[in-house]
């Protein structure tokens, strides 16, 4: 049986965006690094995704306003919520080759009742509404 290896895993953010920051402007640069980071994070999940052929969610928070910080606020939350889909659906996939495999290494085919079972996980749902597949 092959090993199952994950593409990569993704890293932390280390810096603090909460309401604990000694000022606005702390809190203002926190979010700007955080927005950073979570598109170099997105770039990442996106090519993966690309690469093993899977739906991906839209990526609408790169076209958000990022001019304040309110408008900062929702662009992070969104790109959070986009990366989480992404990743979700990552899992997913490698769930589905590995239920293929195991089933090939007992010598049968993945039934479409089982195949259905791997796809529902409730652990690994992401929301259909915000994906590429209605386009």
């Amino acid at each position: 049986m092959t090993v199952l290896v994950l593409v990569g895993y993704l890293p932390r953010l280390e810096i603090n965006t909460g309401e604990r920051c000694s000022s606005s402007k702390d809190y203002y640069a926190g979010l700007r690094q955080e927005w950073a980071f979570r598109l170099e994070e997105q770039e990442g999940l996106y090519n993966d995704l690309h690469e093993l052929s899977s739906p991906v969610p839209h990526r609408r928070a790169i076209q958000m306003r990022r001019e304040n910080k309110l408008d900062y606020e929702r662009a992070v939350k969104r790109i959070r919520r986009e990366n989480n889909r992404m990743l979700l659906r990552r899992c997913r996939y490698y769930m589905l080759q590995l239920a293929r495999e195991v089933a090939e290494a007992s010598g049968r085919e993945l039934t479409p009742c089982e195949r259905s079972n791997v796809l529902a996980n409730n652990k690994y749902l992401s929301d259909y509404d915000m994906s590429d597949e209605e386009v």
